[in-house]
């Protein structure tokens, strides 16, 4: 329901169970549906995704516009949407310092990254690393690279499903099979132009659906300023907390910096963004791709932080999680969608549409990739040459897809028992997105570096990491580690039946967290610095070693393999000497004769 002012709203709010109507079905439905028949066209009646070049890069004739909708896509997944609402919701603002990281990565991408991948225009990022260093460290990272989508794209099926489960009553288990089956089939179909078209179309609907949420409670509220106003008083509005304890859960340097080295992997190092970039043309239609990527990734950002205030303003005395009303954490934004938009049909189907789209295009982005990350650091070099190579190749990748589907779908039942997904998600990325993105830097910032510091300092940093986050996951599931989130109230609601017990469960947890021992500190440093850490780790490590086993010439180094910033500071190249021969003298002296004849 909403009220005419928001004092009279607050006065007593019951909350209720809310579900679907028929329109939303039909709108939801019909965006899936979008997705199948585009895959259908690029796959049937466009042109065929016979060879890797079509099936990888689109023919490389892509523009700049639809490029950068399907990154923004790509990494806008449903946890983005869902989580960073909660996240706002329980521990205020913080998260919004990720703008500065927008900005700061886009550079950092085309000055670093992108025109060392542009120049040598290889199809697979990881035959850099073979080029720079050996094939160890190709087929390392590639294996990184898989593990990374088999851990995180069960959390983006399971993202979509949870929140459709939450609106329908349906079994989420049923929901995930559905989701999973429709993204395999237009990514199999299609390839990468599918991808693209279908990543544009539902970053549209799910970025207008989300504005038109956030307008209609934010009027339900009374406005931009009793929003704003609410979630000050309820201490929701954090953004400059400078404080640089590692420990803290978050804070501008966490989220500043943290944020930066997340986005740096998966959008300037990773195979499914720089397989994109080099999909147009050329590198000023890849840097117009990066800037328009850095504006949607801010404004993305921006309206789900803002929604997460509208939900706090709507709730604020009334909290569903205490009540029991949500049963998780991450189940409240689509229950407020269908509060607030009860009264304009087919919207929560069009949001919660948008939201599985969200999911479907990072899946989708996903398994092309991996698809041919596999194909050509594990598959190719055994293929025998002949005539019809390249459509067995295209046909290969197309079966890894739904091989790589099925199994992230199997894995979506077991981060069902996991916990929060915006923690889950930026630790279960920390395991690998450190030590991919570290192998790249040591490579284009190290001169030095060899092929042994690479091989050690990444098996070092997989092996830190997964023991940290492990480690740290496993306290957790003991209550051994708990972040309070900020105070919340039920004072305005008008059902309290299951407060009590909530209160009594809540006192329990807090009991026994302060009822052990400490964990060893290294796993209480914040989810947002592993990237970094891992980072720190593959560079530092790979450069002693470097240098203990013998560092590298600068001069014999190949110049293309590093950034002009670093390029510029190496020395000259070294040319291969040519022995000089002895002319015999009598040989000379008639020259010399014939040169005086003249």
């Amino acid at each position: 329901m909403i009220a005419n002012s928001t004092e009279s709203f607050f006065v007593g709010q019951e909350l209720k169970e809310l579900a679907f109507g028929w329109t939303d079905y039909i709108l939801f439905a019909g965006l899936l549906g979008i997705s199948i028949l585009i895959g259908i066209y690029f796959g049937f009646f466009s042109t065929k995704q016979d060879n890797t070049t079509e099936y990888l890069l689109g023919g490389r004739t892509m523009s700049f516009f639809p490029i950068s909708m399907s990154l923004i896509a790509s990494h806008i997944s449903g946890v983005s949407l869902l989580s960073i609402p909660s996240e706002v919701y329980q521990y205020g603002t913080q998260y919004a310092a990720c703008i500065f990281s927008s900005l700061i990565t886009c550079f950092l991408i085309i000055v670093i990254y992108l025109p060392v991948f542009y120049k040598l225009q290889l199809t697979s990022t990881f035959e850099y690393l073979e080029i720079r260093f050996a094939r160890p460290v190709r087929i390392l990272a590639s294996f990184l690279f898989t593990l990374s989508l088999v851990i995180y794209v069960p959390l983006i099926i399971y993202v979509p499903a949870l929140a459709f489960s939450q609106a329908t009553g349906m079994n989420l288990h049923y929901v995930a099979p559905v989701i999973c089956m429709v993204c395999i089939f237009y990514t199999t179909v299609g390839g990468l132009k599918a991808v693209v078209w279908a990543d544009t179309i539902q970053m549209t609907v799910t970025l207008g659906s989300l504005i038109a949420v956030v307008i209609l409670g934010t009027i339900a509220v009374g406005g931009v300023g009793a929003t704003w106003r609410i979630a000050e008083e309820g201490g929701r509005i954090v953004f400059w907390n400078m404080d640089p304890n590692p420990f803290l859960r978050n804070s501008f340097w966490a989220t500043s910096v943290g944020m930066t080295m997340m986005w740096l992997m998966s959008l300037g190092t990773s195979q499914i963004s720089v397989q994109r970039f080099l999909a147009v043309p050329n590198i000023k239609e890849a840097h117009k791709s990066i800037w328009c990527l850095g504006v949607g990734l801010v404004i993305v950002k921006l309206v789900s932080v803002f929604t997460g205030l509208t939900m706090y303003a709507r709730y604020h005395k009334c909290d569903p999680i205490s009540t029991h009303v949500v049963g998780s954490n991450d189940k409240i934004l689509p229950y407020y969608v269908l509060d607030v938009a009860a009264d304009v049909p087919g919207l929560p189907g069009l949001f919660l549409a948008g939201l599985v789209s969200a999911g479907l295009s990072t899946m989708s982005a996903g398994l092309n990739t991996v698809a041919g990350t596999i194909y050509e650091d594990f598959i190719d070099r055994w293929m025998p040459e002949s005539n019809d190579k390249e459509n067995k190749a295209a046909n290969i990748m197309k079966v890894m897809v739904v091989i790589l589907g099925v199994l992230c779908l199997g894995m979506v039942f077991v981060v069902d028992r996991l916990g929060d997904i915006f923690q889950l998600s930026y630790a279960m990325g920390g395991i690998t997105s450190g030590t991919l993105l570290g192998l790249f830097s040591l490579g284009m910032l190290v001169p030095w570096a060899t092929t042994k510091g690479a091989v050690v300092g990444g098996l070092i940093s997989i092996v830190t990491m997964t023991w940290i986050i492990v480690g740290t996951q496993w306290h957790k599931m003991n209550n051994r580690i708990y972040h309070e989130s900020l105070p919340s109230t039920t004072d305005g609601c008008l059902n309290l039946s299951s407060l009590f017990n909530h209160t009594i469960a809540t006192t329990q947890n807090l009991t026994q967290v302060e009822s052990v021992d400490e964990p060893f500190f290294i796993y209480r440093i914040s989810f947002m610095y592993y990237t970094l850490l891992g980072v720190l780790i593959v560079i530092v490590v790979g450069t002693i070693v470097s240098f203990i086993c013998g560092a590298s010439d600068l001069s014999e180094v190949d110049r293309d393999h590093f950034p002009s910033c670093i390029a510029r500071f190496m020395p000259p190249k070294k040319y291969m000497e040519v022995s000089l021969h002895t002319v015999p003298t009598a040989l000379v002296t008639n020259l010399e004769k014939e040169e005086l004849k003249s």
